[in-house]
């Protein structure tokens, strides 16, 4: 397969240097259902079928099953994934797994509080204390929040109380969007990552803005003091390639240049596709090139 035939939101690449290939993770397609399947690639442009690496029979989730996306860590591979069911609000939890190809089983239970509405949770990892990075969605609060929970050596737990990091409409690009049937504003807060690119650490995450037109975006939090869980933040609009863009995350490719993939079309359903281009620092600044 293409990965222009490849029909998914929220894609997520490891790079397996072990295997020599890239891993793409994707919400359960076709006949597989709910769950989380998975495509492999050496080139990524070229990629097998999709195959199974969580299969969620017996799982409480019915409905939401989003973001899936898988880290390496202390000798396993922790997929942190966004999950959801009629009657029950949507929340975060962490699979685990002795190969990044899976099967991955249940290892936590939710990191978000009990009553929160959470989606999106990431790996952070500093001074060797791993922590999960969500968002607190709109749905529930209406201006969305990026918070943080301090996890387990393990990662089978949340430790304590969440943290906020900022609020969406704290960025200065983010809009409320035109779809919003409210008498308020609503501010989206979507899928952070972070990632540490020739020293300048920064986090990537999306929301709606209304730049040249309104469209789903992508932003970059850079961390005042060097310190990402400080709580103070500079914010600036990602300009990409293509419009109608989001859920963005970085990986440094076999031939060592760093990589950004993200979907395109957010508005279109179906047609969403992942774009996969080129990202490097200039000037202390997140920049994002088409070709090398």
């Amino acid at each position: 397969m293409k990965l222009c035939d490849i029909a998914i939101r929220d894609p997520y690449i490891y790079a397996d240097e072990k295997e020599g290939e890239y891993y793409l993770y994707s919400s359960g397609v076709g006949q597989f259902g709910r769950g989380f399947c998975a495509y492999k690639s050496k080139d990524l442009e070229n990629w097998s079928e999709p195959f199974v690496v969580f299969d969620a029979s017996g799982f409480w989730a019915k409905d939401d099953y989003w973001a899936p996306e898988v880290h390496r860590y202390d000798g396993k591979y922790y997929l942190f994934g966004t999950f959801g069911t009629g009657g029950r609000k949507r929340t975060c939890q962490i699979l685990v797994s002795d190969s990044p190809a899976g099967p991955f089983e249940v290892w936590s239970d939710a990191i978000a509080p009990e009553g929160w509405f959470a989606l999106d949770a990431t790996l952070y990892v500093k001074d060797a204390v791993p922590y999960a990075i969500f968002s607190h969605e709109w749905v529930q609060i209406d201006d969305g929040e990026m918070c943080y929970v301090k996890l387990t050596d393990d990662l089978s737990a949340a430790v304590g109380r969440p943290v906020k990091m900022f609020s969406a409409s704290q960025s200065g690009w983010a809009v409320s969007p035109t779809w919003n049937t409210k008498n308020t504003a609503i501010y989206i807060v979507d899928a952070p990552f972070v990632y540490n690119v020739d020293g300048v650490e920064f986090m990537l995450w999306s929301s709606w803005s209304n730049v040249d037109k309104p469209r789903y975006s992508v932003g970059v939090a850079y961390p005042e003091n060097d310190d990402m869980l400080g709580g103070k933040y500079r914010h600036s609009l990602l300009k990409l390639p293509t419009e109608d863009c989001g859920h963005a995350m970085v990986f440094k490719d076999f031939d060592g240049a760093y990589r950004i993939c993200y979907h395109n079309n957010n508005s279109n359903c179906g047609k969403e596709r992942a774009i996969i281009n080129y990202l490097k620092i200039i000037d202390g600044e997140v920049k994002v090139f088409e070709n090398d």
